[in-house]
């Protein structure tokens, strides 16, 4: 496990670039929205808005967003446009991929609320609004429910899935957040095979 904060200085990926270490099945860039995309998100209204799930290559990244937040009713989210796009090059750079598949979600229900590891060689994650994912070390003799962590709202994740790591240490699910009303605007990138 790798949990670094990655200075200003360097560029965005440097924290998440070790997930290609053996070893490593998580790494982290703990960062914080800024006030112009967090001025964005709160004048969104979640029940408002389609989920959106698209592919592209690399070059064609910032109109694919664009067009996706366009039809799923994201309205001049200019700033967190541009964030899902760094992000998604970051991804692609880390990975050395072609092509990506993004989800951005609106989330009211416990998705995905058992812990696992995802068949895929690396997912990103990063939670825009709401609870961030937990994740854990993969239960063992000397597991404690305490071990599970949260991540901050703006923390960028890659998780290694089962594709590079059968047997991965570290586990991630949504926060339980049925019956409590709140919602989670959530990220998803995963490499796809060049077409």
């Amino acid at each position: 496990m790798e949990n670094d904060l990655c200075p200003p200085e360097i560029r965005p990926h440097g924290a998440l670039a070790r997930i290609a270490r053996p070893g490593t099945d998580v790494t982290l860039w703990e960062r914080h929205l800024d006030a112009a995309l967090e001025q964005e998100l709160a004048a969104l209204k979640l029940a408002e808005l389609d989920d959106l799930t698209f592919e592209c290559t690399i070059p064609d990244l910032a109109a694919g967003i664009a067009q996706a937040l366009d039809d799923a009713g994201y309205p001049h989210c200019r700033v967190l446009r541009r964030d899902i796009a760094m992000l998604a090059r970051c991804h692609a750079e880390v990975l050395a991929a072609e092509r990506i598949r993004l989800r951005l979600e609106v989330i009211e229900t416990d998705a995905c609320r058992r812990f696992h590891a995802d068949f895929v060689t690396v997912r990103t994650i990063t939670t825009y609004l709401g609870r961030g994912t937990q994740w854990t070390q993969a239960p063992g003799s000397d597991w404690q429910p305490e071990m599970i962590r949260e991540l901050s709202a703006g923390t960028v994740a890659m998780f290694k899935g089962r594709l590079l790591q059968p047997e991965p240490s570290i586990l991630h699910r949504s926060p339980p957040i049925a019956e409590s009303g709140e919602s989670r605007l959530v990220l998803v990138i995963d490499s796809m095979e060049a077409r």
